[in-house]
């Protein structure tokens, strides 16, 4: 087979298609956009890879860069060529199969690919004809689904969340505008006839007929992440109005759907709901936007065309935490510390996370492990106990210089430790209690018949085990 220049090895023939393709672009300074999803499909269409160097006119040069290549590789399976600044070239690279007349090939090639562009300039052509402003209303014949509406009711939705959403995350009033302005145009372009027929490009034409029609840069570009991330590993939005857009739409996805009845089964997820909440998930942990996730699914939920069960809210917060525990785990974090932060800041994901990565780092060293133990003995003890949350403690019913001792330092970490710390300086102050909690177990007896002093040690007990809520579970925590 050898003989016959068929290469079986999947990585000989990547390597040819590289080296042959690099080798041809250096005749015209040029640079192979190679795509890695795009080659991994090339190479298992070819057993003899033969590159091969095609032109196109440079007319088509006027159209927009990410359409010109999204017809090459969607349609044709070709390769771009940029210059050295990333300047689209007018040639492409065409993988044949076997021994070829080049000649021939390459004609063939050109012709099919000047018929796609001359497709792709007529769709571009009909939008440009319009103002961009005008493909908004279109959506409305785009349905979203049944119960919610069509894509025009939906983005008016995101239009009435985007505000409140930019300001439980603290935008600026005049970024506020960028993002009222941007969401009354968001995702006009699925209305498109160039996004109808490729529809990755939805967000790249909504920014680029944009600033075609003289939006700010700002605008534009929150119309392009709004969009963000597509898929696993994709970019993430980097200013703070397209966060806001993309966070805000999928809530509204996410509350929607579930309310309609579209939460997905084991085997079917029809809506992409697991994309949309990991998205979400990436958005609020890597842009840093510290959103109170049960406030915003309520704020989602009020814009519906539906009543929204608290229940349903209750469900996509919980769908919304089992994709975040993924994410923290698959970034290398024990499912015992994802869980034991999750079990208390879950609605905080992006604190949450924060706190994740520092408990990771402090089950390596030497404090946690005591601060652990410290607080467990006095939860196994007031565990199954008749001790209500409203028992006070009562100072003179100390007896012992212990109980004295450990009721002061409660008192003094109380003001210290409160729900949002972070993590690290809750398990630095609760070093504090260490000595106290030690002595206190050595020489106090708690459950003494008189019911006033035991009930007293126990109050004491449930108030120094209750200093860890908001913060971290301990008792998930090996060790506990």
């Amino acid at each position: 087979m050898q003989s016959a220049g068929i290469a079986i090895d999947v990585e000989q023939r990547k390597k040819t298609i590289l080296e042959k393709s690099t080798s041809i672009v250096e005749s015209i300074s040029g640079y192979v956009v190679m795509q890695s999803g795009l080659l991994d499909e090339v190479v298992n269409l070819v057993e003899a890879p033969h590159p091969i160097l095609g032109k196109f006119s440079e007319s088509f040069l006027e159209l927009p860069k990410e359409l010109l290549i999204m017809v090459m590789q969607k349609h044709q399976k070709y390769f771009a060529i940029t210059n050295q600044d990333g300047k689209l070239l007018p040639y492409f690279i065409a993988v044949a199969n076997g021994a070829i007349d080049e000649t021939v090939v390459r004609k063939g090639n050109e012709a099919v690919l000047r018929a796609r562009y001359e497709d792709a300039k007529f769709f571009y052509e009909l939008d440009t004809s319009k103002r961009f402003l005008e493909f908004r209303n279109q959506l409305k014949g785009i349905l979203f689904h049944e119960k919610l509406g069509t894509m025009l009711d939906k983005m008016t939705r995101v239009q009435s969340l985007v505000t409140e959403v930019g300001l439980l995350l603290g935008l600026t009033e005049d970024m506020l505008q960028v993002v009222q302005d941007a969401s009354s145009l968001a995702m006009s372009d699925l209305s498109s006839a160039v996004v109808t027929e490729f529809t990755s490009l939805a967000g790249i034409m909504g920014r680029h007929y944009a600033l075609r029609d003289g939006y700010s840069e700002q605008i534009a570009e929150a119309l392009f992440e709004i969009t963000l991330p597509r898929f696993s590993g994709d970019i993430l939005p980097k200013t703070d109005a397209g966060a806001v857009l993309a966070i805000a739409d999928r809530l509204d996805s996410l509350v929607g759907l579930f309310a309609a009845g579209c939460q997905p089964s084991s085997a079917n997820d029809p809506f992409g709901l697991r994309r949309i909440s990991y998205g979400l998930v990436q958005l609020l942990v890597e842009t840093n936007s510290n959103l109170e996730l049960r406030h915003a699914l309520e704020l989602a939920a009020a814009v519906q065309p539906m009543k929204v069960e608290s229940q349903t809210i209750s469900d996509v917060h919980q769908f919304v935490t089992r994709r975040l525990e993924q994410l923290l785990i698959d970034q290398g974090i024990s499912p015992e510390v994802v869980r034991s932060v999750l079990a208390e800041r879950s609605n905080w994901p992006c604190l949450a996370t924060k706190s994740a990565h520092k408990m990771k780092a402090l089950s390596e060293g030497e404090l946690l492990p005591k601060i652990i133990e410290a607080y467990s003995r006095p939860t196994r003890i007031v565990r199954g106990k008749d001790v209500t949350d409203d028992l006070e403690v009562d100072e003179s019913a100390f007896e012992t210089k212990e109980e004295r001792s450990l009721w002061s330092t409660f008192t003094s970490l109380r003001s210290k430790i409160h729900p949002d710390m972070e993590v690290d300086d809750f398990v630095e102050a609760s070093a504090d209690l260490l000595q106290p909690l030690e002595d206190f177990f050595n020489h106090v007896f708690v459950m003494v018949e008189d019911e006033r002093i035991r009930k007293n040690r126990l109050a004491l007990l449930r108030k120094v085990s209750d200093l860890p809520k908001g913060i971290v579970d301990l008792s998930i925590l090996p060790g506990f």
